[in-house]
C-alpha cells in the first residue's frame, strides 16, 4: 500500500504544471511570468539571428513562442483570479 506522500499514477508531476514543452521537445521551464517573458526574448532574438534560408526552424520558434503565450496568459488570469 503506497503512503499518502508518495505520487500516485494518477498525479501530475508539479514540475509538468510549470514546464511548457516546445513543438520540437525543448523544455521550457515557466513557474512565473518573467521566466515566459524572458523564454520569449530569447527565442525572438534566435528568430532575428536564423538566416532566411532556414524558414522552418523559424516557424518551429514561432510556434514556441505561441505555447510561451499561452502560458503567459493563464498565468495572468490565475494571479488575476487568486486576487480577487
Amino acid at each position: 500500500m503506497a503512503s499518502i506522500h508518495e505520487q500516485s499514477p494518477r498525479d501530475p508531476d508539479p514540475e509538468d504544471l510549470t514546464t511548457v514543452t516546445g513543438r520540437t521537445g525543448t523544455q521550457y521551464p515557466c513557474p512565473d511570468l518573467a521566466a515566459v517573458d524572458q523564454h520569449i526574448a530569447q527565442l525572438r532574438q534566435q528568430i532575428e539571428d536564423t538566416p532566411s534560408c532556414r524558414r522552418d526552424l523559424a516557424r518551429e520558434l514561432w510556434a514556441d513562442i505561441d505555447l510561451l503565450l499561452d502560458r503567459r496568459m493563464w498565468l495572468e488570469l490565475t494571479t488575476l483570479t487568486a486576487a480577487s
